[in-house]
């Protein structure tokens, strides 16, 4: 049955049954059909991690084509699907200035904030002036670094806060009170990016527009009845499954200024109403931004998996992954 299914499904046999017994059962229930393979894939995750690489296999078998459009027109950047040198020169033409704001609070800042720097300084808009704000309760402790010509530096006092999700989601207030008004001044477009990342490749221009979303890379292949949208119907981030096209990563978004404004707005209205109701949204603030993103304000420019890639196993099918998550620590960091 698998054979006649895919060919390729011989090769699963041999790897779910070296990685555990139990995968053999999967092998039957692999079939050409969207939503069965997501099932299998998220069963032989759960039997042992090993038969990840089946969730490859199923997903060249499953998803033959890789979407480069979304259905409201927003292009979605692989590598592939643009001109790099043209991008470059059209923006270096421009003047264009980019910036980055980043997030080191607490342990976040020794653990994570020199390779981002690090990085950035090497892959993120080689050729274009840049501005990287670091926002941290610990101003004297960003590490020092020599940025190439053109990359600027800014540090800027957030307050300290002890909860995670506290971090993450009162970006939404310091973004406006402590990004914005430096950036609307010094930068045409800005990324907003979770310090524990690592940029791995080049970072381009080919990634500006109005308002960019990151396709979230953990879900990316698996049917959208499995995307973690908030689901209470009594939170402001609550995403009916039908007005949803993609699963967005709240570690990466960006824009103008105008479009970054009214997404942190909203963001940060919706998580101070469920706070006054005693709720917290399942993903925090990347609930209420993938709320935002289905049914306030579309993406104009959406980036692959490519550009916020997982840490282990990218080298299976990415062409050229530009940034990958770092080792987590969970334990630690958010203790």
């Amino acid at each position: 049955m698998c054979h006649w299914v895919h060919p390729l499904c011989d090769i699963v046999l041999y790897i779910c049954h070296w990685a555990h017994p139990l995968c053999d059962i999967f092998l039957y229930m692999c079939h050409w059909v969207h939503p069965l393979c997501d099932i299998v894939l998220y069963m032989c995750h759960w039997v042992h991690p090993l038969c990840d690489i089946f969730l490859y296999i199923c997903h060249w078998a499953c998803y033959p084509d890789v979407p480069t459009v979304s259905p409201w027109g927003a292009p979605i950047v692989w590598e592939g699907t643009f001109d790099p040198e043209e991008d470059f020169r059209l923006h270096h033409e421009r003047g264009t200035v980019v910036g980055i704001s980043v997030f080191a609070v607490g342990k976040y800042l020794s653990q994570y904030l020199l390779p981002f720097l690090v990085s950035a300084n090497q892959h993120f808009m080689p050729g274009l002036k840049c501005v990287i704000y670091v926002v941290t309760d610990q101003p004297s402790a960003v590490p020092s670094v020599s940025l190439r010509p053109g990359l600027t530096l800014v540090v800027l006092r957030c307050p300290s806060r002890t909860r995670w999700q506290e971090i993450s989601m009162m970006r939404m207030k310091d973004l406006p009170e402590l990004v914005f008004p430096l950036a609307k001044e010094q930068v045409d477009y800005l990324f907003c990016m979770d310090v524990d990342q690592v940029f791995i490749g080049r970072y381009g221009p080919e990634t500006l527009g109005d308002l960019v979303a990151q396709l979230h890379s953990g879900l990316y292949p698996w049917n959208k009845t499995y995307y973690t949208y908030e689901q209470d119907p009594r939170s402001a981030a609550f995403t009916p499954l039908e007005k949803a096209h993609y699963y967005y990563h709240a570690a990466v978004f960006g824009g103008t200024i105008p479009h970054l404004v009214n997404l942190t707005s909203s963001c940060l209205r919706g998580i101070l109403q469920d706070r006054s109701k005693g709720l917290e949204a399942v993903w925090h603030d990347e609930s209420h931004l993938n709320r935002y993103l289905a049914l306030e304000a579309l993406p104009s420019k959406i980036l692959s998996p490519e550009y916020c890639w997982m840490s282990w196993d990218w080298f299976l099918w990415l062409k050229k992954p530009k940034m990958r998550w770092a080792q987590k620590n969970y334990k630690n960091m958010r203790s």
